[in-house]
């Protein structure tokens, strides 16, 4: 297994935690930094819970574009940034926010 295809599996996951509102398997998957900014991120409007799929992009240096699919009366489409590092072995975020 590839770096790469780890990677994609845990941000496959992620999003899936991030669909279903998944506190407990998104909390691990964040450093300390990139905790805070998911804290701020939640605290507005729009989020991904509701949304129906999902796809994922790959921009390069462990950089993830998420665009969450949903209806028009859940807010419809949006996409989140998220840039990972590896930790102890482990994929985690540790920026996130949203692409307008």
């Amino acid at each position: 297994m590839t770096e790469t295809a780890s990677l994609m599996e845990t941000a496959d996951q992620f999003a899936q935690d991030l669909i279903a509102n998944n506190i407990a398997g998104l909390m691990p998957v964040f450093t300390p930094v990139g905790i805070g900014q998911a804290m701020a991120l939640q605290a507005q409007p729009g989020s991904a819970e509701g949304s129906e799929s999902f796809e994922i992009d790959d921009q390069g240096d462990n950089l993830l574009h998420i665009t969450f699919r949903g209806p028009e009366s859940a807010g419809g489409d949006g996409t989140i940034f998220t840039q990972w590092v590896e930790v102890e072995g482990f994929w985690k975020v540790d920026a996130i926010g949203r692409v307008e």
